[in-house]
C-alpha cells in the first residue's frame, strides 16, 4: 500500500534559515500507527541522514497533544531536544494552530509539556539521572579530546546518554580538535551516547554564558551542530556542581565550528515546592515543505 504524508524540515535553535539544527518531521497525525512499521520509520530516518527525524502521530489518550516518535539514522531515542522544539513548531503549522501556549508531547521518555511564546519554545525535561563515571573513563576521554577537564565529568541520561565535560574557557571548548575514533570506542564500551563539552565565556555580558560542542560519532554524525538534550544536561552538570539556590538562566552558544550559530536558553528553575526542574527554550524556523511518499 503507497502512503503519501506531509514533510518538513526545520531548522532549529536559530530564528535564520541554515544557521540552526534541521530535524526532519513526518506527519503521521491523519495515520493509524499501526499502519507503519519500526523497519520504514528507520530506514526514513537512514535516508534523510540527519541526525534525528521524528513522526508525528496521535497520542495514546487526551492528555497529549501529539505522540512523537524520535529516530537517529541508526535507533529510535526516548527523547531528544532539538527535535522535541522542532516538532512542535511543526505540529502548530500542521495543524494551523496560532494560538496554543502550551502543549503536552508524549513520547518514550514520558510527558513532556511544552510552552510557547512569541516564537519561542520551551520544553520541561523529564527527570533523569546524574551518574559519575571513573577515573578510567575520564583519562580516556581526556585522550580522546587532547585537554584537561576542570572537574569530574558525569553522565546524564536525558535521553541520550551524555558524558559532559566542563573545560576551562569557551576558546577551549571551540578550538578542541577530538579524536572521532577513540571517542565511538569509548562511547561503545561504555554505552554512551557522546560527550557535551562547554567552556564557560570569561568576558560574556550576560552570567553564566557558555559555549558547547556535542560530539556522537557512535551514532555516525561525529559533531551535532546544536544540541537540546545536551543544553538539558549541562544544565543539570551546573546544578551539580554550584549548587544554584536560585532559578537561573544560562545561554548556550554551539555550532560555530561547523558554520552554524545556534542559540540556547536553559534555565535551572526553583519549583515552589522545593524541587528543582529544567527547561530549554530555542527558535525555531521551517526551511522545507513536502510530502513523502512510503
Amino acid at each position: 500500500m503507497s502512503l503519501t504524508v506531509p514533510f518538513k524540515q526545520v531548522d532549529v535553535f536559530t530564528e535564520v534559515p541554515f544557521k540552526g539544527n534541521p530535524v526532519a518531521v513526518i506527519n503521521f497525525l491523519d495515520t493509524d500507527e499501526s499502519e507503519v512499521t519500526q523497519e520504514q520509520l528507520q530506514a526514513i530516518a537512514n535516508w534523510t541522514n540527519l541526525s534525528e527525524t521524528t513522526f508525528l502521530f496521535k497520542p495514546s489518550d487526551e492528555r497529549y497533544d501529539y505522540k512523537l516518535r524520535i529516530f537517529t539514522p541508526q535507533i529510535e531515542l526516548p527523547f531528544a531536544g532539538h527535535p522535541t522544539i522542532g516538532s512542535c513548531n511543526a505540529f502548530l503549522e500542521f495543524t494551523k494552530n496560532t494560538t496554543a501556549t502550551s502543549l503536552v508531547q508524549e513520547c518514550k521518555a514520558g510527558a513532556i509539556s511544552l510552552t510557547i511564546n512569541e516564537g519561542l519554545i520551551s520544553f520541561k525535561a523529564a527527570l533523569f539521572d546524574f551518574e559519575g563515571i571513573s577515573d578510567e573513563v575520564i583519562t580516556g576521554y581526556e585522550q580522546s579530546l587532547g585537554l584537561k577537564f576542570i572537574a569530574a565529568p558525569a553522565l546524564l541520561r536525558t535521553g541520550p546518554n551524555w558524558v559532559v565535560a566542563l573545560v576551562n574557557d569557551a576558546e577551549t571548548c571551540f578550538n578542541a580538535n577530538p579524536n572521532f575514533a577513540m571517542i565511538t570506542e569509548q562511547s561503545k564500551q561504555n554505552e554512551h551516547s557522546g560527550v557535551i563539552l562547554a567552556g564557560p565565556k570569561k568576558n560574556a555580558t550576560v552570567r553564566n554564558s557558555y559555549e558547547i560542542r556535542a560530539f556522537c560519532p557512535v551514532d555516525t554524525i561525529d559533531e551535532d551542530p546544536v544540541c537540546g538534550s545536551g543544553s538539558v544536561a549541562l544544565a543539570r552538570y551546573l546544578q551539580e556542581l554550584y549548587k544554584f539556590e536560585e532559578t537561573t538562566k544560562i545561554t548556550i552558544s554551539q555550532g560555530g565550528r561547523l558554520g552554524r550559530d545556534g542559540h540556547i536558553e536553559a534555565t535551572i528553575m526553583k519549583e515552589a515546592d522545593g524541587n528543582t526542574s529544567y527547561h530549554v527554550a530555542g527558535h525555531a524556523i521551517t526551511v522545507v515543505n513536502g510530502k513523502i511518499t512510503l
